[in-house]
């Protein structure tokens, strides 16, 4: 059989994967019991540790314990963030009792957040300790893997003194695989332009490094042990002071393959090393089937190896020298090849994919080799001298052009195409298409199969309407989408931090919203505006686009600081600004398969120029109309808005008496939506945004009585996570909650 490890990685793999359809969360490394703030000692060998940047911005030392009791069959880890007061850091391999708060990692309650559950169970880490001291300890060390710690704390500290901070931070990480002290606005530059894996220790690094070295050793005539034996240890040396992750492991496994195969007399065939490694790999953590970096890695190689030349052999058959003597024709083949195999991993994991990255990976790519000597030569150059340090002023022109690079390319209109999060059967199809295609590849018409995978994969039907209350913990965000068009009404938290970046925009990106068609803002509190700033401030950077704002037409004097920051960055961001007050109504489209059908908003509060001591009073509440499907939004109206509202509805029984679904005003306060105004709307289905534990206490018993008191199916976001509404033209309605 010709490859057989390939056939047997084939094999394991489906294997694994059907395997963890039924066996997901019994692989999860969980606590057997709720650890939350529960003081907790524990007694383990460190393993590894690093420093890490915690959200006030100081950096603290992080040791991963190996415990004495195992709490779960795959636990192999307890993370434990030190007391700021822990001077006398333990040495890797010695045995400490630690004492700390415990804290679990909870499952995403969002799509399209990140799963932290998920991820630190791949990486076998059960829970987290923080704030934890240093029991007892016996000082005992494993003297390599120390010394190898301390290597790379003074490689960062030479980078430290001879870059700036930037340029230092994305070395650690480039150099060195410590992302810990980058700047979150780089990393998602670079990931917004497709270069992100620059950042990891991976093939690229092995092979420049690791074949240089042998390459380097074997010009000195030395025996053919040394040349071979030499640079893979340097390599498993500099891959253990890195940290072994998933693309490094997969590199060093197939570079020690490479050069093991002439001194046993073998060939060396990559993708039988290939399958090799993701054996090894998926039979140690089955878990990495979920893992993007685990499948980006190989991806690539798959797409290198094996789409790259199914591509030659179609379409350039006889030309293959000319494609391999011109750089940008080559390295684009190789994006495109790569660009097939990875792309189902980029609608499942980021849900979008930044089109011109091909480009400027064929601008980064060569440099990165310069870039990576400039970085050894900084280091050594460091140590010996502190005199002017030209490396240091290589590797700061590189970064700064990689940096206008990415700039540029995040300013071009269209670079981020949005897809969404597909489905695992479009994926299953997408996959037989393309096999299908390079078994069939020398065949003329066989081509068509690969837009028509694409267009499986990618386009979407129009579902009709869609509503979603984000759990953005204590706060609002109300998403409305109809096939057509995409409202937000609110966004903010006063629990989350950072809510639009980790929350609101990662669900957009999981609906494949790349413009909101209009942000409605119900007033002004931060609860309910703090996410629609940041989504405010990615715009500039090529972000989700915002084509209208619309404000609470209120007078002037019950506007406050927040209210007029809004319009300021609406105004610098050109995004056109609608004041709305009651009476007024717009209608957007609703696409259901090939057929439009309208969808009304009507505002019922404030009332134009409405003077008020409070926020809350004026917020908009909006009455939304889809056939025989009602909806009304209410904001965290109260007061004289909530007598207002009353009134209105009095007036104006036949048309608003009546509601299929409400959004219980102000997180379920109990100073709102009271007996007369549910008797006057009777909901059949009542949506509460509110946070899990909330200091207020939402929602308020008082509240839950009185509606279930109206006959009102109850959904909660404290209790369900992201709550969604799906509605038919006919008038059907679904209602799911994210964690049911």
């Amino acid at each position: 059989m010709k490859r057989p490890l390939v056939v047997m990685s084939v094999i394991i793999t489906a294997i694994v994967f059907i395997y963890l359809i039924f066996s997901y969360d019994n692989l999860l490394c969980e606590p057997s019991e709720d650890l939350d703030g529960s003081s907790l000692e524990c007694v383990g060998v460190v393993s590894k540790k690093e420093l890490k940047i915690i959200y006030s911005g100081d950096a603290v030392n992080v040791l991963y314990l190996i415990p004495d009791k195992k709490d779960g069959s795959r636990t192999k880890y307890i993370e434990c963030y030190l007391n700021s007061s822990e001077t006398q850091i333990p040495c890797i391999g010695e045995k400490i009792l630690v004492k700390g708060i415990a804290r679990s990692f909870k499952e995403k309650r969002n799509p399209g957040e990140f799963d932290s559950r998920l991820y630190y169970s791949t990486l076998k880490i059960s829970y987290r300790l923080n704030e934890a001291v240093i029991v007892a300890r016996n000082k005992k060390c494993d003297v390599l893997r120390e010394y190898l710690y301390k290597a790379k704390c003074y490689f960062e500290g030479i980078l430290d003194d001879n870059l700036n901070s930037d340029d230092s931070a994305i070395m650690k990480a480039v150099l060195l695989g410590d992302r810990a002290f980058m700047d979150d606005e780089i990393k998602e530059l670079y990931k917004n332009s497709g270069i992100v894996h620059i950042l990891a220790v991976s093939g690229l690094h092995i092979s420049l490094m690791g074949m240089g070295l042998y390459k380097l050793i074997k010009k000195l005539n030395l025996h053919p042990v040394f040349c071979t034996v030499i640079p893979l240890i340097f390599m498993y040396l500099y891959g253990e002071m890195c940290g072994i992750s998933t693309s490094s492991f997969r590199a060093i496994c197939m570079f020690v393959l490479r050069l093991l195969a002439p001194l046993v007399g073998r060939t060396y065939d990559l993708l039988s090393s290939l399958a090799l490694s993701e054996i090894l790999l998926i039979l140690d953590q089955p878990l990495y089937l979920y893992n993007s970096g685990f499948l980006f890695s190989f991806g690539a190689v798959i797409g290198i190896a094996v789409i790259k030349p199914g591509i030659e052999d179609a379409f350039f058959a006889g030309h293959k020298k000319l494609i391999h003597d011109n750089y940008p024709l080559n390295a684009l083949l190789s994006g495109i090849s790569i660009l097939i195999v990875t792309l189902p991993v980029y609608l499942q994991f980021y849900y979008t994919y930044p089109i011109y990255s091909l480009i400027t990976n064929i601008i980064v790519i060569p440099l990165m080799g310069l870039l990576l000597a400039a970085g050894g030569m900084c280091i050594i150059v460091g140590a010996v001298t502190d005199c002017l340090n030209l490396p240091g002023c290589l590797i700061h022109c590189i970064l700064l052009f990689y940096r206008k690079v990415c700039g540029f390319q995040n300013n071009i209109p269209g670079n981020m195409l949005y897809f969404g999060h597909k489905q695992t059967y479009r994926v299953v199809i997408y996959a037989l298409l393309m096999i299908t295609w390079f078994f069939l590849r020398k065949k003329k018409k066989s081509f068509i199969l690969i837009p028509i995978a694409i267009t499986i994969l990618t386009i979407s039907i129009p579902h009709g309407l869609k509503i979603t209350a984000i759990d953005v913990g204590q706060g609002d965000g109300i998403v409305i989408t109809t096939g057509c068009s995409n409202v937000l009404i609110d966004g903010g938290s006063s629990s989350k931090s950072k809510v639009g970046k980790y929350s609101i925009i990662p669900y957009l990106s999981y609906e494949g919203i790349g413009s909101l068609d209009a942000v409605i803002v119900s007033h002004e509190d931060e609860d309910h505006i703090s996410g629609i700033i940041e989504i405010f401030a990615g715009m500039e950077k090529g972000g989700i686009k915002v084509k209208q704002l619309i404000l609470p037409d209120v007078d002037a004097s019950s506007r406050g600081d927040n209210y007029h920051k809004l319009e300021d960055m609406a105004k610098e961001l050109n995004i056109p600004i609608n004041y709305i007050s009651k009476g007024e109504s717009f209608e957007i489209k609703t696409r259901e398969l090939f057929k439009i059908y309208p969808l009304e908003f009507t505002c019922l509060n404030p009332t134009a120029k409405m003077q008020t001591e409070g926020a809350n009073a004026y917020s908009t509440i909006l009455h939304m109309r889809y056939g025989s499907f009602t909806a009304l939004f209410t904001g965290d109206v109260e007061k004289e808005g909530e007598e207002q509202l009353k009134e209105t509805i009095r007036a104006n029984m036949d048309k608003y008496g009546g509601i299929t679904l409400l959004k219980v005003a102000h997180h379920g306060s109990s100073y709102t939506t009271d007996e007369e105004f549910l008797t006057m709307i009777k909901p059949k289905a009542a949506l509460i945004s509110c946070g899990v534990n909330n200091r207020y206490g939402h929602p308020h018993k008082e509240v839950l009585d009185r509606l279930k008191e109206a006959g009102a199916q109850i959904y909660r976001t404290d209790e369900s996570g992201a709550v969604s509404v799906r509605v038919s033209a006919k008038g059907r309605v679904e209602i799911t909650g994210m964690l049911q």
